[in-house]
This record gives C-alpha cells, sequence and structure tokens, in this order.
C-alpha cells in the first residue's frame, strides 16, 4: 500500500489536520480503515486514536482508492468522559 497526500489543510478552529489521500494497492484489495489508520499514525508520528477516517472510496477497475481522513491534535472527548454533559 503506497499513499500519497493530495492535500491537506489545518483546521485551528476545531484543532485538526484535513487530508485528502490517495492509495494505490496494486494486487491487494481496498485497505481497511484500521491498516489506513497505522500506516498515517507511522507517518504523522501521532496515537492511532487520533485519527479518523470519514471514508475509503475504491475507483472503478483499478487498484487506487481515494481517502478523506482527521488528524486531531489532542484525542476528542466522547460523550460520558469527565468534563462533556451527558
Amino acid at each position: 500500500m503506497e499513499l500519497e497526500v493530495k492535500e491537506e489543510k489545518e483546521n485551528p478552529l476545531l484543532e485538526r489536520k484535513e487530508l485528502k489521500v490517495e492509495i494505490k494497492h496494486t494486487g491487494a484489495s481496498t485497505p481497511t480503515k484500521q491498516d489506513l489508520i497505522k500506516q498515517l499514525a507511522s507517518k504523522y508520528s501521532v496515537p492511532e486514536d487520533q485519527i479518523f477516517i470519514d471514508y475509503i472510496f475504491t475507483k472503478k477497475g483499478i487498484s487506487e482508492s481515494f481517502a478523506k481522513v482527521k488528524i486531531y491534535k489532542e484525542k476528542p472527548k466522547t460523550k460520558g468522559e469527565k468534563g462533556e454533559k451527558k
């Protein structure tokens, strides 16, 4: 699996990076979200729980996919965590 970042945008309001990534996976199936998260975590040196993938879309007939990814500066809080109202 080979990654190429087509667009990288900083979103200071939401404290995250927004990426559009092209994935070449010759001879293999479309990568899973978890596989993509692991590769991006090592590339950007961030923990895996700070990376969220909106979607992975595979182009028809070729071994290329397109993904929209968000990398947060801190792990986002979820409902039920301290400091968050239920």
